[in-house]
């Protein structure tokens, strides 16, 4: 792993870092209204503190919330700044000053991006074999790729930036790729539809009505943008009830 100068230990086991990712997937399992996902925060940097100083652990069960997955980066810079021996204080003040940003720049990168383009894409899969299964297996490894990707990015990140965190994820462009993803979304969202109106419950053996919809409808996404993205949405939810309405009456 990285290696660092510290009070407690001068690299970070390659076990720990695993057991810190690990538990970083529950940190949402004790939220609550008071501390949000401070307790989470606190369970997963355990396996750092313990090497530690174990009385650390209190201040991080403190009120906390970022996005789940960027959660990540918070975690790896705090377990560098206990390592690095940094004030109570200093580490109070980065918690505050990176909770903002982590939530938002995630909820704008994962939420209203990265899922919706994928879910998107499982529909596209969906209307164009008429297999549910494969659609679900397409849709959970694209997103997942995404997912896991930023995780185990954010904790190296953060691990490696500490204090600097924020100027590393300005650097790392994390904006300008939540709004390539967001510009993607137009264009699936025609395709979505496009497929969807061409092919209702699965193409079959005639690909023709829903390819030539599928083509449209890319393009006109492309070309209308973010102006499209209301009546588009609308569209979508009506295909996903009409699925819904057609599988149950199976």
């Amino acid at each position: 792993m990285v290696g660092l100068g510290g009070v407690g230990m001068k690299t970070l086991p390659p076990l720990v870092a695993w057991n810190v990712l690990l538990r970083s997937f529950l940190i949402q399992g004790s939220w609550n209204y008071r501390t949000m996902i401070g307790n989470g925060m606190a369970y997963a940097l355990r396996p750092v503190l313990k090497r530690l100083d174990g009385e650390r652990l209190g201040r991080h069960a403190s009120h906390f919330n970022s996005h789940p997955y960027l959660s990540a980066a918070a975690l790896g810079a705090l377990a560098r700044m206990e390592a690095d021996g940094e004030s109570a204080e200093k580490i109070g003040r980065f918690r505050e000053a990176v909770r903002g940003p982590l939530g938002g720049i995630g909820d704008r990168l994962v939420w209203a991006g990265w899922l919706p383009l994928c879910a998107l894409l499982g529909l596209a899969v969906f209307w164009t074999t008429g297999r549910g299964a494969l659609a679900a297996v397409v849709f959970l490894a694209v997103y997942n790729v995404g997912h896991l990707g930023l995780r185990l990015w954010g904790f190296r990140i953060g691990w490696e930036a500490g204090p600097r965190l924020g100027s590393r994820l300005r650097e790392a462009g994390l904006a300008k790729a939540a709004g390539r993803v967001e510009r993607l979304l137009p264009v699936a969202i025609g395709l979505a539809v496009g497929v969807g109106l061409g092919s209702g419950a699965g193409l079959g053996a005639d690909a023709a009505p829903a390819a030539l919809l599928g083509a449209v409808g890319v393009v006109v996404g492309a070309a209308a943008g973010s102006r499209a993205w209301k009546p588009a949405a609308a569209l979508t939810v009506v295909g996903v009830l009409s699925l819904l309405v057609w599988t149950a009456a199976r």
